[in-house]
């Protein structure tokens, strides 16, 4: 049995990792939670989470050596951190997988430690060492992959993962407007949305992989964040949206990933500063009647179709017997 530690925040593309792994392997995931958050614009408050990250590091050793894994791929994000120390300190083959334009700070600290750094796009590439990093494309879960896509009028509202409180805020007010022409699917994660029993009205806190499939094939139109992995699935899929990018990001890595979209043209950008009922109804009205619905899209899918698949290549050869 080869075992592999899968780390970081960035969930999407570890599931597509693992849909790649053969049966005889297993993957652990390890994280904490409690690890300092690295800020750029909070030097302060970083320094001091760095006291924790000792501790952290040493109890995220032992679970290694329990463990025994052949590789760890980190995903990046904070939890990632004591992680990727640990792996380095116990000297196990580290992989780390960037997912955005450019990198974030978790992944600009332990890429140093790391025995190869796999990226998504080539505007990452002058952030490492050019010896160790290597283009794959960022990995898309396999039964989005081979979807296929018959738009109805339907629209997907989500705020990623953990669900976005100003998102749903807004949509209560308009969602009877709105189901008068479109069946709505909401997402709506942590934070209750207004309840609402409506035959065309679906609300889940969160949808499986396979629940998301049924509804990208025949949505017309997604409203939500503009995460890179979900920015990455609407281009695949050529599916047309309206995204409201979280402010305060690193560097406005959602305000970059939501123009990228935009530029493909496939994008209607509404900033959260000037998101209201009225302005969000505005925005889905006008991105439904204008934005193509199946445009010539200068996207590398092909690379984006086989990321995962070369993900896997690069773990299997890092991989130690132990």
């Amino acid at each position: 049995m080869t075992k592999i530690v899968i780390t970081g925040s960035h969930l999407t593309p570890a599931l597509a990792l693992t849909e790649q792994l053969p049966a005889n392997w297993r993957a652990y995931e390890l994280g904490e939670d409690d690890s300092p958050r690295f800020r750029r614009y909070d030097w302060w408050g970083s320094a001091l989470g760095l006291f924790k990250l000792p501790g952290l590091v040493w109890k995220t050793t032992s679970k290694l050596q329990l463990i025994k894994p052949a590789v760890v791929v980190s995903f990046g994000g904070y939890s990632a951190v004591p992680v990727c120390l640990a792996a380095w300190w116990l000297k196990l083959p580290l992989l780390i997988h960037e997912q955005t334009f450019g990198v974030g700070l978790a992944t600009k600290i332990t890429s140093r430690l790391a025995s190869q750094v796999a990226i998504s796009w080539q505007s990452s590439r002058g952030y490492f060492s050019a010896k160790k990093t290597v283009l794959t494309g960022n990995p898309v879960r396999k039964a989005i992959l081979n979807l296929t896509r018959s738009p109805r009028p339907v629209i997907l509202i989500t705020g990623g993962h953990q669900g976005s409180l100003v998102i749903n805020q807004a949509i209560g007010p308009i969602l009877h407007r709105l189901l008068k022409r479109f069946t709505v699917y909401h997402q709506y994660g942590l934070s209750q949305p207004e309840e609402l029993t409506h035959p065309r009205y679906h609300a889940q806190r969160w949808f499986n992989t396979q629940e998301l499939a049924r509804i990208y094939s025949k949505a017309q139109l997604v409203v939500g964040r503009a995460g890179i992995n979900t920015v990455t699935e609407l281009a695949y899929l050529k599916l047309p949206a309206v995204l409201i990018p979280l402010p305060y990001t690193q560097r406005g890595e959602q305000l970059r990933n939501a123009l990228y979209l935009k530029s493909l043209g496939l994008a209607v950008i509404l900033p959260q500063a000037k998101l209201t009922p009225g302005n969000l109804h505005q925005a889905i009205i006008r991105a439904n009647s204008k934005l193509p619905r199946n445009p010539k899209v200068n996207f590398p899918a092909r690379r984006v179709a086989t990321a995962a698949q070369s993900l896997y290549q690069l773990v299997a050869k890092l991989r130690r017997d132990v």
